[in-house]
């Protein structure tokens, strides 16, 4: 809690420790486990998988446009304690944090394999899910788990997103928004899933990372520059997920499904929905259904929101309902242990949207009300 205001945290990162699949693969899985071979505090994880790398990439800088060691230094404590799970509640005390969804960082881009055996995939995320459940168990009031599902086969998405939520209690699953299969969300082939998590009523936050592996994404084309690997991967990937799914009739499909876009920053999302709208006023959308695009945006999917000057606007625009605050620890471009300081001292937002904005909204998305 922060200025009288309770706190929750959309999207905060783990960082995965190196020998985490070594020691929570299944004993018949264990000879496949991903190896991370290079993961440093100025590179992304290089990870093997049956032999096979899939490869980060190692950023550019540009000395004196912006101090890349920052937040390394307001981390390197914890760090050197290998971002256990009291860290991350030490974190969370720093920025008045109550609650947190806990997302990964190499666990972003571990599934990025178009041709990846299902059943291993599967595996992987097992062990990835039991870890983060046993990180949860030091404070399982504050420390919520997002799971990973393997999506390459459904069913086995399905009975991870239940034992995930029915058995470890956990409040969402993840997904990049770069889907698998060369195929479209709203391809009747991700059906199972999007059934499954209405039935458990739990959310699918989308989230992009700047790292591509080896399924198409936009940043890719940018080689090594991190700057503009990661200004277009965030946004605008979700930008397409977010019209695949309204668009594609996904929501209509699934009214009770909770979709939440997350790291992508929310100033683009009322250009989006004025044009989807008036893309289906002109009958160009006639797979989406019944309602507008944008109603059901407010019906059934969130978007995170830091520090960025066009809240005001988008609170105008599209209100407050709908929107949710992240701090991105501890990633590079995270405002940590400041986040929530300067999201209070932003001109324009009133205390009501900044009380939905900083729990309400996040609260509600979760089930945590």
């Amino acid at each position: 809690m922060k200025d009288g205001f309770k706190i929750m945290d959309s999207d905060m990162h783990l960082r995965e420790p190196a020998d985490l699949w070594d020691q929570y693969m299944e004993p018949e899985w264990r000879g496949r486990r991903p190896k991370i071979l290079s993961s440093t505090a100025r590179s992304s994880a290089m990870v093997m998988i049956d032999g096979k790398i899939l490869e980060g990439y190692e950023p550019t800088y540009r000395g004196g446009i912006y101090d890349a060691t920052r937040i390394d230094q307001e981390i390197a404590e914890f760090r050197a304690r290998g971002f256990d799970a009291k860290t991350q509640l030490v974190a969370m005390d720093r920025e008045g944090l109550d609650v947190a969804a806990l997302y990964p960082s190499i666990g972003l881009g571990i599934m990025m394999r178009e041709e990846m055996d299902p059943k291993l995939a599967a595996a992987i995320a097992r062990a990835y899910n039991n870890w983060l459940y046993d990180l949860c168990q030091t404070d399982p009031n504050r420390l919520k788990g997002v799971a990973m599902l393997a999506l390459h086969d459904p069913h086995e998405a399905v009975k991870e997103a239940e034992r995930a939520v029915g058995k470890l209690g956990f409040v969402g699953v993840f997904a990049r928004p770069e889907p698998l299969r060369g195929l479209p969300w709203h391809s009747r082939y991700f059906d199972s899933v999007w059934s499954c998590l209405e039935e458990l009523g739990v959310p699918m936050g989308f989230h992009s990372a700047t790292a591509a592996g080896e399924v198409a994404q936009i940043g890719a084309r940018f080689g090594n520059n991190l700057l503009l690997r990661h200004v277009v991967s965030h946004p605008l990937e979700n930008m397409v997920a977010m019209a695949d799914t309204i668009g594609g009739g996904v929501c209509e499909r699934h009214p009770k499904l909770k979709l939440a876009f997350l790291e992508c920053y929310c100033g683009w999302v009322s250009f989006l929905l004025h044009r989807m709208d008036n893309a289906m006023a002109k009958g160009r959308y006639p797979t989406a259904g019944k309602l507008k695009p944008s109603e059901y945006f407010r019906r059934q999917c969130w978007i995170s929101t830091e520090h960025e000057q066009e809240l005001p606007m988008i609170i105008d625009l599209i209100g407050d309902d709908n929107i949710v605050f992240s701090t991105d620890y501890p990633h590079g471009d995270s405002d940590y242990p400041h986040a929530v300081d300067e999201f209070l001292e932003m001109k324009g937002v009133s205390q009501l949207s900044q009380k939905k904005i900083l729990w309400d909204n996040c609260a509600r998305l979760y089930g945590l009300d």
